[in-house]
């Protein structure tokens, strides 16, 4: 199937440098996501858009993002990934299934999370937004200050299964 992902804020952040992100994903084996799709299988698909945040900086909503990831995208199963937990109801409405995102370290330092909630309504964990599962993951990292206050990190590992395969209980789990 291959290994994928998409840009975060972290890769766009010093605009007087160039970008090698996508240089460096490939020259490891991975292939960068930059709003297309790709067809892993029959009737499975990842999308990936470009970081929703540095789209904000040039002014932009993002929107057209989603709608080149998503565009000309045969029937199927449609995964998206998107560093920032944002779009998540315009992606439901598109037809996305799942949505994987990162970026806000779970708010990071408590109380201050309650802030940042604000501003990432989806703060980490799963949620189901119009029929669709988004999973917002906690993450390993920090931002300014080195350190998290009562918000554990997390290395996720999502087990996909067709639903033919799944047991009642796990549909109910996702749920």
């Amino acid at each position: 199937m291959g290994v994928f992902a998409v840009r975060g804020n972290h890769d766009a952040l010093r605009p007087d440098r160039p970008d090698t992100t996508g240089e460096i994903l490939a020259d490891a084996g991975i292939r960068l996501l930059n709003n297309e799709w790709v067809q892993l299988n029959d009737g499975l698909l990842l999308a990936g858009i470009d970081d929703l945040t540095t789209a904000q900086r040039r002014g932009e909503d993002g929107q057209k993002n989603l709608s080149s990831a998503l565009t000309d995208r045969p029937e199927g199963t449609t995964i998206l990934l998107s560093h920032t937990p944002w779009l998540v109801e315009q992606a439901a409405s598109a037809g996305v299934d799942l949505m994987l995102s990162g970026h806000t370290h779970n708010g990071q330092i408590w109380p201050f999370n309650y802030l940042t909630r604000t501003r990432y309504p989806f703060l980490g964990g799963q949620y189901l937004v119009k029929g669709m599962e988004l999973f917002v993951s906690r993450g390993t990292g920090t931002w300014g200050p080195r350190m998290r206050l009562w918000q554990r990190g997390e290395i996720a590992l999502i087990t996909l299964r067709s639903p033919s395969q799944q047991s009642s209980k796990e549909t109910n789990a996702l749920l």
